[in-house]
């Protein structure tokens, strides 16, 4: 007798598959060899994630852990899902508990570098990592929460000392996950790339000019919009040089872009600032597949984001909300949360 799913097209079978949840996509993987190949194709993975946009937050939430032997208590992180969907209204049901799937010492130490497509990098970060004289070892995984699968990413070519920022990117022309890791030495600054698909290190070549008796400082947030990770860069003073500076040397904060497929990096304009003093203390982050700016005043937290001109290579930034932070309120615990789409089937 003739299977039934020979009554319908691979183009069609192809078509209902990726209208279904990931959940599915792995029960019907054993249906034959035939869906499995299809499920498990990069092609179907890429049709699956531009047919679905159903996404998830992961909430972090730093609660009171067992006491201690003076009565206190040390915070400790739990993760929690929180279903995203612009259509139907909240619901608390849908604030789940989130298991990770590896044995971390002490979560406090764990670190969400960002998400792409489904997949989350993090790494283990110890509180001294910005101490120069201390030879780390930061472990970064790679994780697929749909299929419960995670890698840890070979060792390094490289010292960890001097790191200044660990960045998550893909490259959408090769279908390629990379890890960009700066190192901030006394000398000339240099960044290490990790590739998904070689499962290798190996050193970019640093473009942006350090300034004389200067060392880079990277922004504590960081964000990938459009191919590129973005972030805030800083020039400080190195602590043993004793530099006279005029005020023009102060304004030395930027905002720059590292584009994943070139591996090159560019300088972005700054929104006007609406205080005084610098944009040294803006945050990052982006929402929709848009770059924001968050820039805080007294006041007051001022939205930004960046526009690109329709009919040039040109960007400005358009100011999108002012939060009034004049009256400040707490609700419960300390949480923190993180976008992430759980919608990668392969």
């Amino acid at each position: 007798m003739e299977s039934s799913h020979n009554y319908l097209s691979e183009d069609l079978i192809i078509e209902i598959l990726a209208r279904l949840p990931v959940e599915s996509l792995l029960c019907l993987r054993a249906v034959c060899k035939s869906w499995k190949s299809i499920i498990s194709s990069p092609e179907f993975c890429s049709l699956h994630l531009s047919t679905n946009h159903p996404s998830k937050i992961l909430l972090t939430t730093r609660e009171p852990a067992q006491p201690i032997a003076n009565g206190d208590h040390i915070p400790e992180e739990r993760y929690l899902l929180l279903n995203d969907d612009e259509h139907h209204p909240a619901d608390p049901s849908w604030l789940a508990p989130f298991d990770l799937p590896f044995q971390i010492a002490d979560l406090n130490s764990l670190h969400i570098l960002g998400s792409i497509n489904g997949l989350i990098c993090l790494s283990v970060t110890p509180s001294n990592l910005l101490d120069d004289d201390v030879e780390l070892n930061i472990p970064i995984l790679l994780w697929n929460p749909s299929i419960g699968r995670y890698v840890y990413l070979p060792d390094p070519t490289f010292s960890y000392a001097f790191i200044s920022s660990i960045e998550f990117g893909y490259d959408a022309t090769t279908d390629d996950y990379k890890i960009v890791v700066f190192r901030n030495t006394t000398a000339v600054p240099e960044f290490h790339i990790y590739s998904l698909n070689s499962n290798a290190w190996r050193r970019g070549n640093f473009e942006m000019q350090p300034v004389p008796n200067r060392r880079l400082l990277f922004g504590s947030t960081g964000a990938f919009a459009g191919g590129k990770m973005h972030r805030i860069v800083s020039n400080y003073i190195n602590v043993d040089d004793e530099v006279e500076l005029d005020d023009e040397m102060e304004e030395q904060s930027r905002l720059y872009s590292f584009d994943v497929a070139e591996e090159v990096f560019a300088e972005m304009a700054l929104p006007p600032s609406e205080v005084e003093e610098e944009l040294t203390e803006v945050m990052i982050t982006v929402v929709r597949d848009s770059l924001l700016l968050v820039e805080p005043t007294f006041a007051s937290q001022i939205i930004w984001v960046k526009m690109d001109a329709a009919r040039s290579c040109d960007m400005y930034w358009k100011k999108l909300y002012i939060v009034d932070v004049t009256a400040r309120f707490v609700i419960g615990n300390e949480v923190e949360y993180r976008r992430i789409r759980l919608n990668r089937p392969g």
